[in-house]
């Protein structure tokens, strides 16, 4: 068993997230894990990313707050307890468009490279 207490989680920065503090729950450098990531972002009114692709799939769940994300096609508005997939390979963008922050779980796999 490996417990992350959220404070004692690690702080993390990806390019291209703005308006944003982001830290990891498990995996990479908050703990050992075989096939994924988790990891939490509280996006700031007016924050979000930009317009990007990664190989590795991305599930996001609202847990609270609102966040469109979109595909660059097709956008989605979500809240607390909805939840999104991103297949990897495929764009996405979300931002938070109201004056309060949004909270949202991330779950991604380690790329093949970082696993055991």
């Amino acid at each position: 068993m490996h417990v992350v207490r959220f404070a004692d989680a690690p702080a993390y920065t990806a390019p291209g997230h703005f308006d944003m503090s982001m830290v990891r729950l498990q995996g990479r450098e908050a703990g050992p894990s075989d096939d994924l990531w988790m990891g939490v972002s509280v996006i700031a009114p007016g924050g979000g990313t930009t317009l990007s692709a990664s190989p590795q799939e991305k599930m996001y769940v609202v847990l609270d707050g609102q966040l469109e994300v979109s595909n660059g096609a097709t956008e989605v508005s979500l809240g607390k307890w909805d939840s999104c997939r991103i297949a990897g390979g495929e764009n996405r963008r979300l931002a938070n468009r109201t004056s309060m922050p949004s909270v949202v779980l991330l779950v991604m796999p380690l790329p093949a490279d970082e696993r055991p």
